[in-house]
């Protein structure tokens, strides 16, 4: 035992003998003596030995036994319901005056110090509910709800949020509380005379400041009403529930925001795919990084969208997470699919293991992305070794991806069936482009589309645009780069965003440019491959799948702008070649990605039976 904790021992003695002392040398079993000139008589109690020492036995018998009822009604009223146990635990120095009436101590002093004389009565939510009974009529808040309060269902009970939680519950307050009482009741009981109690009296016996927790007998929690997080947690889950009108869910997509672009998306093409097959309400599309509006057509009509970050901004980190997890396990989906959701992930850490026993987990990766110090970093990277042994399997939009990922982590030859790819499908509904006019005096269109940020490489695009002075460039994305520091050259037109590629008049375009630095299997070059626009585009990641160089004029990732140029003067220089070449790009993405052979993996992938799911590999 080191000195500090010497020292708090005898300190711990010195007070216990002072109580001693101060309860006038009472002996188990000795009864105090009323004091005198004292009217009324005392209350009819018997002894009550608890689990918590005979010395605090003894002080609440004679604590009782100096009560003077039969002359003050209202006195007599709050009597007949006063705990003195739990009255002088949340007060303990009051044993040291042995001679208080602690009746007409709490009637004089329990509104100022909110102390409460019923484990199921708090003085401080009670005036927080109701705060007119501060300066009412009588003596305490507490003779008012006894009076007519409890009649008139007052809550007054510790527990926060109780009209919150009856929704939840489905039954009235009055019944809830009625609940709660019970169970506080049979709690309390068992702390003071139960097994609960000898557990902890024993253990105080080994480590004495185990006895200074009986103050806490005062107030116990009864999760989840005595943890604000998990009420808000369950506030949450049932907001969600509600807004699906209560449904099971087959299908869960969990996603980081509403993401850019008016294509479809993995996200769009899986809802869409599968829809046929399930009824759009069993599809729940849950956002949960950030709030955002969803581009019109991404997902079939019914489907239901939640923007959990938003309804989770109150909890913790840790705290929401949890709740989604709850909330992804209460749906029993056939699958659920986690696009890029950082708080998914996050959650998985922790709860992935628990997660996956019961629901069939899919992650999708995408392309990784390089930080401006060069670094690469993706979900991929960070998720692939640590979850994929635990979840249903994984997949991608791009063979390069896979067989990147099955190189790296060295996935074994048994465990590779639970790694697809998903071939997005293209729009047969997306018709041929009419040729651009021609005649003198026109000048060439080259149309570019993306996000203004490094991956889609701006920069580049802009310095192709600066060595062809007599090509109009047009550009579609995010307007964020005015008063960028850009020098925009006089031949870049921006003309901002657009939800669908039908709103670009494509028939005045001559080709289409893509500069990305990494990428998929974009769904921007799957829609302008439809379009017969000729494509001069970065040869990076999944590209390859849709740009070879016979339907599409590919560049390699390490080559510059002078090779961008040249092969743009290409296809200005033959534009019938360059029209027939895309006009066999169009061909093969309809044979080779076609709606129905989508449907039929995602649908035999994501919606198996219970029987036919793969066992995910331990």
């Amino acid at each position: 035992m080191t000195s500090r904790q010497r020292n708090l021992y005898l300190g711990l003695r010195r007070r216990a003998g002072r109580v001693r002392a101060r309860l006038r040398g009472l002996r188990p079993g000795s009864v105090a003596s009323p004091p005198a000139g004292r009217r009324g008589r005392a209350p009819d109690v018997e002894r009550v030995e608890t689990k918590l020492g005979p010395l605090l036995d003894d002080a609440v018998y004679n604590a009782t036994r100096r009560m003077r009822i039969g002359v003050d009604p209202d006195y007599d009223l709050v009597q007949q319901n006063f705990d003195v146990l739990h009255y002088v635990l949340q007060a303990p120095r009051i044993l040291e005056r042995p001679g208080v009436d602690l009746v007409q101590h709490f009637l004089n002093t329990g509104t100022d110090t909110l102390r409460s004389p019923d484990v199921n009565f708090s003085m401080a939510d009670y005036l927080q509910r109701y705060p007119e009974h501060a300066d009412g009529p009588e003596r305490s808040p507490y003779l008012e709800w006894l009076k007519r309060g409890r009649e008139a269902g007052e809550i007054a009970d510790p527990a926060p949020a109780i009209p919150q939680m009856a929704k939840i519950l489905g039954r009235d307050t009055e019944e809830v509380v009625d609940l709660l009482v019970e169970r506080r009741t049979d709690l309390m009981e068992r702390l003071r005379t139960g097994e609960l109690g000898e557990m902890i009296a024993r253990a105080s016996r080994i480590e004495p400041l185990i006895g200074h927790a009986m103050p806490r007998f005062t107030r116990p929690r009864l999760l989840p009403f005595g943890h604000p997080p998990a009420l808000e947690q369950l506030s949450v889950i049932h907001a969600v529930h509600e807004a699906v009108g209560f449904r099971r869910a087959r299908l869960v997509l969990v996603i980081n925001r509403p993401r850019w672009g008016g294509g479809r998306r993995m996200e769009g093409h899986l809802a869409h795919a599968l829809v046929p097959g399930i009824d759009p309400h069993e599809v729940v599309v849950i956002y949960t990084d950030k709030s955002g509006d969803t581009p019109v057509g991404r997902f079939p009509a019914g489907v239901n969208e939640i923007d959990f970050g938003a309804l989770t901004q109150n909890l913790e980190p840790e705290d929401a997470e949890a709740a989604l997890v709850i909330l992804l396990r209460a749906f029993h989906a056939d699958a659920i699919v986690n696009i890029n959701s950082a708080m998914l992930y996050r959650a998985m850490r922790a709860f992935g293991r628990a997660l996956t026993a019961s629901e069939r987990v899919y992650l999708c990766f995408f392309c990784s992305e390089q930080v401006p110090t060069g670094a690469w970093t993706s979900w991929s990277m960070r998720y692939f070794y640590r979850l994929f042994g635990l979840v249903a399997g994984v997949f991608t939009d791009n063979h390069h991806l896979a067989e990147q990922l099955q190189t790296t982590y060295h996935v074994p030859a048994s465990d590779r069936s639970r790694l697809h790819v998903l071939h997005a499908p293209v729009d047969p509904g997306l018709p041929l482009a009419a040729e651009p006019p021609t005649g003198r005096g026109r000048r060439p269109q080259v149309f570019w589309a993306g996000r203004w940020d490094r991956q889609k490489r701006v920069g580049l695009f802009l310095q192709i645009a600066r060595q062809m002075p007599d090509v109009d460039f047009r550009m579609w994305g995010e307007a964020v780069m005015t008063g960028s520091g850009r020098n925009i050259p006089p031949n870049v037109t921006m003309q901002g965003r657009y939800q669908h590629i039908s709103e670009i008049p494509l028939e005045e375009a001559d080709a289409w440019l893509y500069t990305s630095a990494w990428d998929g299997v974009p769904g921007q070059l799957l829609e302008v491959g439809m379009t017969g626009i000729p494509i001069v585009g970065t040869l990076v990641g999944g590209t390859g799948e849709i740009l070879t160089p016979e339907q599409a004029w590919p560049i390699e990732e390490s080559l510059g702008a002078d090779d961008y140029v040249a092969a743009l003067r290409s296809v200005l220089a033959d534009p019938i070649e360059a029209r027939r070449r895309s006009g066999d790009l169009r061909k093969r993405l309809l044979a080779e990605r076609t709606e129905d052979d989508f449907r039929e993996q995602a649908g035999r992938l994501l919606l198996a039976g219970p029987a036919q799911a793969q066992e995910p590999a331990r």
